[in-house]
């Protein structure tokens, strides 16, 4: 190997920052993926109790339903992480470095800010439906704050991650 390539990769390695907080952010997007199997075998065990044994479950819905919003939320920080998002690059490809980095500065402020607006309501409904001790409508009986954990869960990672991203890309002294 040359010592381009190996500068060039020394150059493109994440931040301390990122790097400190990319094993919590996988362990999170590893749990979304096990949901998603689980998900998976309830809906094949719900079409099999469904239509082979003529019982449907009627719990299984609401529970898949619960289940969406945690593999979700674990999933976005590490979705974020490798860059699996929607991004439109027609305005800023070909742009000089400086103009790169303050786009993907602005990127990552704005997914802070969304983190943290995300945080603080999940929190306050947290709060309210604990305050009241209400319970979710359906044929699961469970207090409506539980299945808002993983969202707090969720941007607290995301939130944690733009945060050291950000970190890394005010200190790089790179393009990103």
């Amino acid at each position: 190997m040359s010592s381009e390539h190996l500068n060039r990769g020394a150059a493109n390695a994440a931040p301390l920052s990122e790097r400190l907080v990319t094993p919590l952010i996988w362990f999170a997007g590893v749990l979304s993926g096990l949901l998603i199997l689980i998900s998976l075998a309830l809906t094949a065990y719900s079409v099999f109790m469904r239509y082979v044994m003529a019982r449907p479950p009627v719990w299984i819905d609401e529970l898949i339903g619960y289940l969406l919003v945690a593999l979700i939320s674990l999933g976005t920080a590490e979705a974020y992480r490798r860059g699996n998002h929607i991004a439109i690059d027609l305005l800023t490809e070909g742009r000089s470095a400086l103009v790169t980095k303050l786009r993907w500065i602005w990127s990552d402020l704005c997914v802070l800010v969304f983190a943290i607006v995300l945080g603080v309501s999940t929190w306050e409904a947290i709060e309210f439906a604990r305050m009241f001790g209400s319970y979710a409508s359906g044929e699961i009986e469970i207090q409506t704050w539980i299945p808002q954990v993983p969202l707090l869960i969720g941007a607290i990672l995301l939130g944690v991650f733009a945060a050291a991203r950000l970190v890394g890309r005010f200190f790089s002294k790179g393009a990103v």
